[in-house]
């Protein structure tokens, strides 16, 4: 009778309920106090700061394309690879665990290889590229080319991640849909765009949110591969907030980023959200 408690099955639950709250709330209250206080009370020159910072347009561009640009690319070839695989009968596992390895692998070790490999003089691309007699360009060290090198990685590292949830989506489409539209006489692109891609609008929009949040905060992949270098050329949001708290020691001001990057991830994913709740009522 005991376990049929209610109140036990809180009393349960409450240890780590206080834990996740702790390590949620507490620092969402600092950074707030942060970015909002000031020595003379409430105050918004942190955010007036890091308008001022050199650079500021700059790195919110690169923000914007980087975001922008991973997330749009991971998505489609996600969806390619996943609608790819439902004409595959022989070996259709097998594919599918190929294609999630690059998901396994830690996202440092990954950006440390793609470095090595990417290296303008001693990297294993440029040797390859150099031997069909094409120049290699700088990659990862080149101004024109760094946001476009680890934008390539952040992309081989999340694409399977769209893939393996876009796949579950199409093995979860209704068979006999299928074939009743195949009966009918609907062709190849007929089923994908008047039926299956229908079917699928909930698992895109979850699968867009997700890939949008993931690529929005990337950090570890930008660090490794080029800390934001050379110059700006690949510097984010996130990247510039992690300088200010600890190589400039302003950590009112790496709050105020973190505020604006808040802010803006629950305005950029409100509309879908909204979208997936209309669809579920």
């Amino acid at each position: 009778m005991l376990l049929r408690n209610p109140k036990f099955a809180y009393a349960l639950t409450l240890p780590v309920t206080i834990i996740l709250l702790a390590l949620l709330i507490y620092p969402l209250f600092v950074t707030l106090k942060s970015a909002f206080w000031g020595d003379n009370g409430l105050t918004l020159s942190h955010f007036a700061d890091m308008v001022a910072i050199d650079g500021f347009w700059t790195v919110c561009r690169n923000t914007i394309v980087f975001t922008a640009g991973s997330t749009l690319a991971s998505m489609f070839l996600g969806f390619l690879f996943a609608y790819s695989l439902e004409f595959v009968t022989l070996g259709r596992r097998f594919f599918a665990s190929i294609l999630i390895i690059p998901l396994a692998m830690m996202p440092v070790i990954s950006s440390l290889t793609f470095n090595m490999m990417m290296n303008p003089a001693l990297g294993v691309v440029n040797a390859l590229l150099k031997e069909v007699g094409i120049r290699g360009p700088l990659w990862a060290t080149g101004t024109p080319t760094a946001l476009l090198t680890v934008m390539m990685v952040d992309v081989w590292q999340w694409t399977p991640f769209c893939f393996a949830i876009l796949h579950a989506g199409f093995r979860s489409l209704p068979s006999d849909v299928m074939e009743a539209a195949r009966i009918d006489g609907a062709n190849t692109r007929q089923e994908l765009f008047k039926i299956s891609l229908p079917l699928l609008r909930n698992v895109l929009l979850v699968t867009l949110v997700f890939r949008f949040m993931e690529a929005f905060k990337t950090f570890d992949v930008i660090y490794v591969m080029t800390q934001g270098g050379p110059g700006r050329a690949s510097e984010t949001m996130v990247i510039r907030a992690y300088k200010e708290a600890f190589q400039f020691f302003k950590p009112e001001t790496a709050a105020a980023i973190g505020v604006v990057l808040l802010v803006v991830t629950l305005i950029s994913t409100r509309p879908i959200g909204r979208a997936l709740l209309k669809a579920t009522t």
